[in-house]
């Protein structure tokens, strides 16, 4: 029945840097992250002709939107501070761009980066582990570019979801809001950055710090945690073991410059292994 483990829907970008475009976006960091896990990949996604990083995707299955140009992003880090500037941004996502081949994977990962994915997708996937990276969906842009943040008001729309994977940035760091989706979600998962992450499930709230590792690059630590929360949850369904293999695959991301910091399922497993919370 399912001929996809791994499904990662939304644009892979060019992001912006002094020394030339990097590949970015949550659906580029979380198929590479699937493909080095061994797992069977698919993307779903929308480029331009001029999008440079295609061969970085060699045995996925890539599955693009035609467009007249790639997505295209300018972050400014002061610290762990980022100032965003959109500066191009390819064709929007729907349910009709589904190709069969791919309808019925074992997971899905929605992460949007430029409001670019239809809600309704997420009515497509009854049979598959769904989580949702609802970041991308509260980006808006005024007329030069600049990203700001435009809170959610409907959050109900995530209720197919069955793991809702966001940070407290994310929530504008309105932290009472944390409540009320807890009452929507059945697993709601809010990283702090170097204060872990807390997870809410069943009324429980579960908190798990983040692993030590030295800070180099934070670009992709969230779509790697998210994606090895869900594919570590998938295979255990345990959210203890979750959460540690996805705080421990993030402070592997952070220690090098971009998707270079995507390290394999053994070496993650032994972080996990050689730390021992408290």
């Amino acid at each position: 029945m399912f001929a996809i483990d791994f499904l990662a829907i939304g644009h892979v970008c060019h992001d912006w840097t002094p020394s030339g475009n990097v590949l970015g976006g949550t659906t580029s960091y979380a198929s590479l992250f699937a493909r080095k896990m061994n797992l069977q990949t698919a993307i779903l996604t929308s480029f331009g002709s001029d999008f440079e990083f295609q061969n970085r995707f060699q045995n996925i299955s890539l599955h693009s939107i035609p467009s007249d140009k790639t997505t295209f992003f300018k972050n400014i880090y002061d610290g762990n501070n980022r100032q965003q500037f959109l500066l191009k941004k390819s064709n929007n996502i729907f349910t009709s761009h589904i190709p069969s081949e791919i309808q019925n994977p074992k997971m899905v990962l929605l992460g949007p980066i430029a409001n670019e994915i239809d809600f309704h997708l997420l009515n497509n996937f009854e049979n598959s582990l769904v989580a949702v990276c609802p970041q991308g969906w509260m980006r808006r842009w005024n007329s030069d570019g600049k990203v700001y943040h435009q809170m959610l008001e409907n959050w109900s729309v995530f209720k197919k979801a069955d793991l809702v994977i966001l940070s407290e940035e994310d929530l504008n760091f309105e932290l009472d809001l944390i409540p009320r989706l807890t009452e929507l979600f059945n697993i709601l998962v809010v990283t702090k950055g170097e204060k872990g992450a807390d997870i809410f499930s069943n009324n429980n709230k579960h908190t798990f710090p983040s692993f030590p590792s030295k800070l180099i690059d934070p670009t992709g630590a969230g779509d790697i945690f998210a994606t090895a929360f869900l594919i570590r949850y998938f295979e255990t369904k345990d959210i203890s073991q979750a959460a540690n293999f996805a705080n421990a695959a993030a402070s592997f991301c952070i220690e090098k410059a971009g998707i270079e910091g995507i390290e394999d399922r053994e070496k993650i497993l032994n972080r996990v292994a050689k730390i021992q919370f408290k």
